[in-house]
């Protein structure tokens, strides 16, 4: 064969499976995936895009621009409209912000009067978003991935409502919290940030198997009694707002280290199958309609725990605690009543506070998300990944399990794992 038809063929093979990108349009960012909850699982959010109102807002300003800025490995989004039209992809992509968390921290008065300050504070704000895909002209799911970011202010006065807003918005500019978190820097939220994920995803318009939490109300169990004292009391009366985080934060896991398709969990989404959302930039709200899991986990969380460990040997005024989150998790095809693995796992970590410093209960749901069930839901994503050694496995099951937990049981999961997922 000669030189120049050898070129055109690896140019026609280069071309299809090199180039091939599926078009996405960007549909917006949406300001609660559970819209009823806004002014508890958003409420400075809200405040934020209420000072734009028939304005763009800053948050999908900056979405648009570092979208429009990256150049993705498999997808091609199209951002250059907002009215989604059969002219256009019918797969979409939006945004959907999960959880706020606004921390609060007093800093002692020595150090606020080196900043001439009476009295001053370190707000850190915590938010947890999904990366949602879906096929816009029939309003079903096909696909969601988590992402995080972190602001920590430096020392300031005590702010009212509007100065938080302030923060918030701040916290928002420049779009550092789309590529590695506002001012908090580290090679792990590089990896995870929201234009790394969408720089390795890839998109079907149809997925066979999807993992989800059981839909019925026994799919997710916990004993509130032995959590209330580590969660804000509007997450104690809301607690759905709690199975929710936790649920998406090991099902996002899953399908980050894994490969999986998830369907993300929202307490009550079985009637009818639907989440719903609204846009920050116009009135109306929307829903969308999820599968059901073809592959069922059920969640139990026995409790968290918070207990005083020691004294600082070398720092007075230094207390160690140790943090706990005892945690099961069930993995089934419900129609084939199989069950995949039945894990008890316990995790827990230790945390030094000064003494001086007052933790509310917003600061202490913020450790038990840090210390406990975030890193389980990532190293649990990880080992049973089945290119993790088997001592890898064995190690982390003695610590994390007590050895309740088989060996050959984590080697037939991750087996299992490897069958369902999938490629694109």
């Amino acid at each position: 064969m000669s030189r120049l038809a050898l070129l055109l063929l690896f140019l026609i093979f280069y071309s299809q499976n090199s180039f091939a990108k599926i078009d996405v349009v960007w549909t917006g960012f949406s300001i609660n995936a559970d819209y009823k909850d806004l002014e508890k699982s958003a409420y400075y959010t809200n405040l934020l895009l209420q000072r734009y109102k028939n304005n763009q807002n800053i948050i999908d300003a900056t979405l648009i621009s570092e979208l429009n800025l990256n150049n993705f490995n498999h997808i091609n989004i199209m951002t250059g409209t907002q009215q989604l039209s059969d002219q256009t992809s019918k797969i979409a992509l939006s945004v959907f912000l999960d959880q706020e968390l606004f921390e609060e921290f007093k800093l002692p008065d020595e150090d606020c009067k080196k900043i001439n300050l009476p009295e001053c504070y370190i707000y850190s704000i915590n938010n947890y978003y999904q990366i949602i895909f879906f096929d816009f002209s029939k309003m079903t799911f096909i696909k969601a991935i988590p992402f995080q970011n972190i602001f920590i202010s430096d020392p300031l006065a005590k702010l009212d409502d509007s100065q938080k807003v302030d923060l918030l918005e701040l916290s928002y500019q420049k779009g550092n919290w789309l590529n590695g978190g506002s001012n908090i820097q580290s090679d792990n939220k590089r990896e995870t940030s929201f234009v790394e994920i969408l720089n390795k995803t890839q998109i079907n318009t149809f997925y066979e198997s999807y993992v989800g939490i059981n839909p019925n109300n026994n799919g997710f169990i916990l004993n509130k009694d032995k959590i209330k004292e580590l969660i804000p009391n509007y997450i104690y009366e809301n607690i759905h707002l709690l199975k929710r985080h936790i649920a998406n934060t090991f099902l996002g896991e899953l399908a980050l280290k894994n490969n999986i398709v998830i369907v993300p969990y929202f307490e009550g989404v079985a009637i009818g199958n639907k989440i719903r959302g609204k846009y920050a930039d116009r009135e109306e709200a929307y829903e969308i309609t999820i599968p059901e899991p073809d592959f069922y986990i059920d969640i139990e969380i026995r409790g968290f725990v918070k207990k005083k460990y020691k004294e600082d040997e070398n720092v007075k005024g230094l207390t160690w605690y140790i943090y706990g989150a005892g945690i099961n998790l069930k993995f089934y095809e419900p129609l084939l009543n199989k069950v995949y693995l039945d894990i008890k796992m316990t995790k827990a970590d230790y945390k030094k506070i000064p003494d001086i410093l007052i933790l509310n209960k917003t600061n202490e749901f913020v450790n038990i998300i840090n210390l406990t069930y975030k890193p389980l839901a990532i190293e649990f994503s990880d080992i049973v990944n089945n290119e993790k050694n088997t001592k890898d496995k064995i190690n982390w099951l003695k610590k994390i399990t007590k050895n309740s937990t088989n060996i050959d049981d984590i080697v037939v999961f991750s087996e299992f794992l490897d069958r369902i997922k999938t490629t694109q």
